[in-house]
């Protein structure tokens, strides 16, 4: 006969207790997360209702940002992003670190979801490569509605096309995108400044093949790039979402 196992009932006190406090972690880090979603989105509700001011003339949208309310609110400000019919609509920040707003609102307060920022390695928007980065939020805030652009569809409406930077002189800078990919985790592709006209062009020729679609854009050494990077997927995922567009004159 084989004798049956038994746990201990001291084991299995210490057992219990150790799954109440897994189950009640659990609990917590569900609640904070939750409170942290609904205060960034009100947040970005409320940037937009005070900050944007759009009117039309001939037929035109024109957009103007109150950046002296924004500066006054975080001096780290440096310019507005607007892409994907507006589902990104936020403000920039750049510090001297990529670490800082990865866990603090645009308010600089305790927040999960983070604020879209600028790599610290960048000076401004007239680097070669300027590389933003930002959460993927499951509300698709922040940086959470790029894994629209992967969808087969996304490019039909040539609007989607274009990403808006809007800088704290509000000059409206205008990018066509030209590459978007999933990869594993890299320093390569948010390389922010070149050596040589030749290492750049290499840059180039890389991020362009590795494009999901042909985009049949020339990109050239004098051109100036802009780079979106966010998670893929959920949870401690390795993979990026990368977006790549350079900057044009007007839309085509």
């Amino acid at each position: 006969m084989k004798k049956k196992y038994r746990l201990k009932p001291k084991i299995k006190n210490i057992l219990l207790v150790f799954l109440i406090i897994i189950f009640v972690f659990s609990v917590m880090k569900i609640t904070i997360f939750s409170k942290d979603l609904k205060e960034n989105e009100h947040n970005i509700k409320k940037l937009n209702d005070e900050v944007i001011d759009i009117t039309i003339e001939d037929d035109r949208e024109k957009i103007k940002i109150d950046f002296d309310k924004l500066l006054s609110i975080n001096d780290d400000t440096v310019g507005w992003i607007r892409f994907n019919s507006d589902k990104v609509n936020n403000p920039i920040v750049h510090t001297s670190d990529n670490s800082y707003y990865l866990n603090r609102s645009f308010e600089k307060k305790s927040n999960q979801s983070g604020t879209i920022f600028m790599d610290y390695r960048n000076n401004s928007f007239n680097d070669k490569n300027v590389v933003l980065f930002g959460h993927s939020m499951l509300d698709k805030t922040i940086f959470g509605s790029l894994s629209d652009v992967f969808k087969k569809d996304f490019f039909n409406t040539k609007e989607n096309n274009y990403i808006q930077i809007i800088n704290t002189d509000n000059e409206i800078l205008t990018y066509q995108i030209f590459s978007y990919y999933i990869i594993e985790k890299e320093e390569y592709y948010i390389t922010t400044s070149f050596n040589s006209d030749s290492e750049f062009k290499k840059f180039i020729d890389t991020i362009k093949k590795r494009s999901y679609k042909n985009f049949k854009i020339d990109v050239t050494t004098s051109d100036k790039i802009l780079t979106l990077s966010t998670c893929s997927g959920t949870g401690e995922t390795s993979k990026r979402e990368v977006i790549h567009a350079k900057r044009v004159e007007n839309k085509e």
